[in-house]
């Protein structure tokens, strides 16, 4: 076996294996971060971890294993920020039960879960179903998702986003999240320049870089703001 490989050198077997990850990829609560996105992420780890593969050994199931402990660290850090702050708590007795509270039970006489439940309680029900490797599926309870207007709080969202942008981020941001255009009409009608160096598709590293700011301003908003 060829023992230098360098990473350019599987850049066609690195792609075919996250197209096979694709379907595990199901955060479409999340829309600003597409699995576009989360492939990049995970080329960009690959790429930083380069230096640890075993030559000797497969490139694939080495491969995998990054992908999919990506995916869940990914899942994981996007909705457990939204968690109850007594997962983490020294007084967390389990269930719902609290050392500190004078009726032992978590709740609002705590600062700290009530600003989760002022703030962020809603959010963390907003799960659509997961698919995890081991095959579990996380959902809400369906009476969150009966309460919830998604159609209202999606426009709510976009709204709040774009008071925060330039009126030429606004539009970029229209087209890509409110009118669904491919990165190709976007990269034409703003005049950015794609990559296609050794890729099958190309990437426009001006809109990915957009991506990422209005996913942050969004993540934010959603942590401040009871958009639900």
């Amino acid at each position: 076996m060829w023992m230098n490989e360098l990473f350019e050198d599987k850049r066609e077997d690195l792609d075919q294996l996250l197209l096979k990850y694709r379907p595990k990829w199901q955060l479409s609560a999340l829309a600003w971060l597409d699995y576009d996105d989360v492939s990049q992420i995970i080329r960009l780890h690959i790429h930083k971890k380069w230096h640890l593969w075993d030559q000797s050994r497969p490139f694939r199931p080495w491969a995998s294993m990054i992908i999919s402990n990506q995916i869940k660290n990914l899942i994981r850090n996007n909705y457990t920020s939204f968690a109850k702050p007594c997962l983490r708590c020294q007084h967390n007795m389990g269930g719902n039960l609290c050392d500190w509270t004078k009726n032992g039970d978590q709740n609002r006489t705590c600062a700290d879960f009530d600003k989760w439940k002022r703030k962020k309680e809603r959010a963390y029900h907003i799960k659509l179903p997961l698919t995890l490797d081991d095959g579990v599926a996380v959902s809400s309870t369906s009476s969150i998702h009966d309460q919830v207007n998604y159609p209202v709080a999606s426009n709510k969202l976009h709204e709040l986003v774009m008071k925060q942008l330039s009126e030429r981020h606004k539009a970029i941001y229209a087209m890509i999240y409110i009118e669904h255009k491919d990165e190709s009409d976007v990269a034409k009608e703003f005049g950015f320049k794609g990559d296609s160096t050794k890729r099958k598709t190309i990437r426009y590293k001006q809109i990915s870089n957009l991506k990422k700011k209005f996913y942050r301003i969004a993540l934010k908003i959603m942590e401040d703001h009871d958009i639900l």
